[in-house]
């Protein structure tokens, strides 16, 4: 079952149980994500896409947090980044990044800035979206010094 799906599935079931802010997040989700595929030729949005979107509605719920003082208006947003990262796969962890970028330089014969982009390339095959791209890309900065 694609990511979408289970989305779609979940957000039902939510309107059902009466659960009204996992059903309107959910619902937001789901167009948000949706449209990302319509707007790039008409076909369903893959599983890598709604990641993304998941991620980026996961990071404005963080920047909100840190803004709002009041309980009463924090613990929603704790919430549905509860439920926001439930959908999420693990993000791989700083050693596993760190292996990847020590194997693909070690496999490379040249180290300049054109390595970067190879490096950060095979920590895109080997994780997907499931790593810190900006902190990977400076630890692949740093491994070239």
């Amino acid at each position: 079952m694609s990511l979408i799906a289970q989305l779609k599935k979940d957000s039902l079931l939510a309107r059902k149980a009466a659960d009204g802010l996992k059903a309107a997040l959910l619902s937001t989700l789901i167009a948000e994500a949706e449209m990302i595929g319509k707007n790039a030729g008409n076909r369903e949005s893959s599983d890598d896409e709604v990641q993304q979107t998941l991620r980026k509605f996961l990071k404005n719920n963080q920047e909100a947090l840190a803004v709002i003082k009041d309980e009463a208006r924090a613990a929603p947003l704790r919430t549905e980044a509860e439920i926001l990262a439930s959908y999420l796969p693990p993000m791989a962890t700083e050693a596993e990044v760190k292996a990847v970028i020590t194997e693909a330089l070690a496999t490379l014969g040249e180290r300049g800035p054109k390595a970067v982009g190879t490096v950060m390339g095979a920590l895109k095959t080997r994780f997907g979206s499931a790593f810190d791209a900006r902190q990977a890309n400076a630890w692949v900065k740093e491994a070239l010094n």
